[in-house]
C-alpha cells in the first residue's frame, strides 16, 4: 500500500493512546481509509467510496490487524469489532453495515488529512512550508477549543464521572452544544441520559435536538414540559354514581 497519512499530536490526549492495541486499530483505520473518491469491487458488487472511507468485515479486519503478530498478541475478531463500535460511540468514525460487508467512515477525515494534497503536489522546498502550515494550524485550528475553561468545568466533570472518558471529538461536541443550547440545558440532558443509563453522547445530543425542535430554551421550560406530559398521560378519573337502592316492598298486613 503506497502513500502516507497525517497523525495529529492530539492523539496523545485520546484514551486509546494508553492502549497499544486500540491505538494500532485506530491507525489501521486511518491507513485503510481512501484518500480520494473511487470504486471498489466487493464480491460481485461495485462499492463507491468517498475520501475517509474503507470496506471491511470482522474476519477481514482481524486478518489484516493480526498479520505478523505473535501468538500472545493476536486479538480476536469479536474484540476488534467491539473496539471499532467503541470508536463509533466516541464519534471517531461511523459504520454502515450490510449483509456482506461494512463501510467505515473516519469522521473529519478532510480535517485530519487536509495537507496531504499539498504535499503530494509539491516536494522538497515546499515541504517545509507545509510543515510550517501544520504548526500554525496546531495553534489556530486544532487547539482553539479549550474544554478546560471554568465555564465548562462542571459539565466536563459530570461527563467523566457518569458517562465515560472525554475524548477530543466528544469535548468539541460538548463545547458546540454549550454554545448552542447553554450550560444548564446541556447539564440537564447529561443528567437525564445518566438516569436512563444511556451512557453515550449521541443520546445526550438527541435530547438537546428534541428540546430545540419543541422550542425549549431553559431548564424551567423542560420542567414545564414534563409537567404537561404527566398531566396528559394521567387518565382522568370518572366518577360513577352509586347504584340506586331498590325500594323494599312493605310486608302485607294480614291483620293478625
Amino acid at each position: 500500500m503506497a502513500g502516507w497519512i497525517s497523525l495529529h499530536r492530539k492523539i496523545m490526549d485520546n484514551p486509546i493512546y494508553s492502549n497499544a492495541f486500540m491505538l494500532k486499530l485506530w491507525i489501521h483505520c486511518l491507513m485503510k481509509a481512501s484518500h480520494k473518491e473511487h470504486e471498489q469491487l466487493v464480491g460481485n458488487q461495485m462499492v463507491k467510496l468517498e475520501p475517509g472511507q474503507f470496506v471491511t468485515g470482522r474476519n477481514a479486519l482481524a486478518e489484516e490487524f493480526n498479520k505478523g503478530a505473535k501468538k500472545d498478541e493476536v486479538i480476536s475478531a469479536i474484540t476488534l469489532w467491539r473496539w471499532l463500535k467503541n470508536f463509533e460511540e466516541w464519534q471517531m468514525l461511523n459504520i454502515k453495515t450490510t449483509t456482506k460487508y461494512s463501510v467505515v467512515t473516519v469522521i473529519n477525515w478532510s480535517e485530519h488529512q487536509q495537507h496531504e494534497q499539498q504535499v503530494n503536489n509539491k516536494r522538497t522546498a515546499d515541504e517545509q512550508q507545509v510543515n510550517t502550515n501544520n504548526n500554525v494550524n496546531n495553534v489556530n485550528k486544532k487547539e482553539i477549543i479549550n474544554i478546560n475553561s471554568p465555564e465548562l468545568a462542571k459539565i466536563i466533570q459530570f461527563y467523566q464521572s457518569n458517562i465515560g472518558p472525554l475524548i477530543p471529538n466528544i469535548g468539541e461536541a460538548i463545547v458546540k452544544d454549550v454554545d448552542t443550547f447553554g450550560e444548564e440545558l446541556v447539564l440537564e440532558a447529561l443528567t437525564r441520559a445518566t438516569l436512563a443509563n444511556k451512557r453515550n453522547y449521541g443520546y445526550v445530543n438527541g435530547i438537546l435536538r428534541k428540546w430545540r425542535d419543541t422550542n425549549i430554551k431553559s431548564v424551567d421550560d423542560v420542567k414545564a414540559a414534563d409537567t404537561e406530559f404527566q398531566r396528559n398521560r394521567t387518565p382522568k378519573l370518572q366518577i360513577v354514581p352509586p347504584p340506586e337502592k331498590k325500594k323494599e316492598k312493605p310486608e302485607y298486613n294480614y291483620g293478625f
